[in-house]
């Protein structure tokens, strides 16, 4: 019996090209209809790829063609468990990447470990991007609440983080920024008190997870303040105090006498109030220290003598405008901040020979007082006649001031006074006093002095004239 006769879809033809070389043509019909018409240089291509179509027309399985290859046994195992872990992503593009990520990590001295370790330990999911303008904005609000002078104070120093760039991202901000930012300040001071708002700022930052960290606890510590301490001497302290009761009928001299005579902040006497003082004690509740224990301090003879004549009724309208006045009729060669208070603290610790009472009454510490607030007088004189000046020890012996602007005379008492309007139209009698009509009758109305009607001039004009 004959053998069948095998038929084949595909064949392979050999054909000479026009320039002389031999090829090998493919040539068919899939199953589906479609026509194969392709060329090989070789003949072993071309019944490789006859022989896949076969297979694949006949739904067998296809055979790999072999392939050359640099990569020795070992190498191809590797890169066969490598395709397989890296899924659906090119493997090239793979090492490509960590490469460079290799690459960029020495140059900074770090392993992947060590990076990968770190982004673990302080990557948090909730951290928010905000630009530095609207975190500050935001930080303002939460603020509203503080004195309008620490406030201010924010608004300033943090106005400096938005010269670089305001929409820059907060927690891009680095130590070398603040650095450059602070180097701008000579002032040791000035430099401590810009580095202290920016902690505040960025703990609030860190509060708010806007920053994974506050830059300003890795900044370097500042230099200490070698200035010398600054006190009022004996007679800066005699024209203060003559200028305070100068000042606006008095409106000041209780404030200062406050200040010079029990020590206290700046903070706590705007927080002050007429109930606080007592007979023999100021009860300190507010100021900086507000949460902290309350205290009370006692009230020197000097400072009874000083509120006797000008009751404490809380802190006088525009007492920063007031304080640069009185600043000015000292003649003060040294001003700094705080110079009343220490002052103050200077002459307590002469008086009581006693630094630790001082610190208590004064709620602070000898170290504090001897960094910041003290300075030594060694006559005794001196500081005798300084716990002695009273308003009448300073009348009897008045002092050379010169207020800014324009100058004021002591009111007589309210008996002459009374006498004064009564005997002549205001404008006349205040100008005798050197002081305008309108001065004059609002001091007249505060001290109750009853003043002549309107048209009582003129009436007393028209009687002069029948006589």
């Amino acid at each position: 019996m004959p053998r069948p006769k095998k038929s084949s879809r595909f064949q392979v033809k050999k054909y000479q090209n026009p320039s002389g070389t031999a090829s090998y043509r493919v040539e068919g019909v899939k199953p589906n209809g479609a026509r194969v018409r392709r060329n090989f240089a070789t003949r072993l291509e071309a019944e490789q790829e006859r022989a896949d179509l076969e297979a694949a027309a006949a739904g067998l399985p296809i055979r790999s063609p072999l392939k050359r290859t640099l990569l020795s046994d070992e190498q191809l195992t590797d890169a066969e468990a490598a395709v397989r872990s890296a899924g659906n992503r090119k493997l090239a593009t793979l090492v490509t990447r960590y490469i460079a990520i290799e690459e960029r990590l020495q140059q900074r001295g770090i392993s992947i470990e060590a990076a990968v370790s770190f982004a673990e330990k302080h990557f948090r999911e909730e951290i928010a991007s905000i630009s530095t303008f609207n975190a500050r904005e935001q930080f303002l609000e939460s603020r509203s609440g503080t004195e309008k002078r620490t406030r201010r104070f924010y608004e300033s120093a943090l106005k400096s983080l938005l010269k670089p760039d305001p929409n820059r991202h907060l927690h891009t901000v680095t130590v070398a920024d603040l650095e450059k930012i602070l180097a701008g300040y000579k002032n040791v001071n000035s430099r401590r008190a810009y580095r202290a708002a920016f902690g505040v700022f960025f703990n609030w930052a860190v509060r708010h997870h806007y920053c994974l960290e506050n830059p300003c606890k890795r900044l370097d510590k500042l230099p200490k303040d070698m200035s010398l301490i600054a006190a009022l001497s004996l007679e800066e302290c005699k024209r203060l105090l003559y200028a305070s009761m100068l000042q606006q009928d008095g409106s000041a001299a209780a404030t200062v006498a406050i200040g010079l005579f029990a020590g206290l902040r700046p903070s706590e006497i705007r927080d002050l109030k007429a109930e606080d003082i007592l007979k023999e004690k100021i009860r300190v509740s507010g100021g900086k220290l507000r949460r902290q224990l309350k205290r009370s301090v006692p009230i020197p003879p000097v400072l009874a003598a000083w509120l006797k004549k000008y009751p404490f009724k809380g802190l006088p309208t525009g007492w920063d405008s007031k304080l640069k006045a009185l600043k000015k009729s000292t003649k003060a060669k040294k001003w700094v901040q705080d110079i009343i208070r220490h002052t103050s603290i200077t002459f307590q610790t002469e008086r009581d020979k006693n630094e630790a009472l001082t610190a208590y009454n004064c709620g602070t510490s000898i170290q504090m007082m001897n960094r910041h607030y003290r300075d030594n007088i060694d006559d005794e004189k001196t500081i005798d006649e300084f716990w002695a000046l009273t308003p009448q020890k300073l009348m009897a012996k008045k002092p050379e001031i010169e207020l800014p602007g324009k100058p004021r005379n002591a009111w007589p008492d309210k008996k002459a006074l009374a006498r004064l309007v009564w005997e002549k139209p205001l404008i006349h009698a205040a100008k005798d006093l050197g002081v305008s009509d309108v001065a004059l009758r609002k001091h007249c109305v505060k001290a109750g002095i009853e003043l002549p009607k309107q048209g009582h001039w003129a009436r007393q004009q028209q009687l002069a004239g029948k006589k």
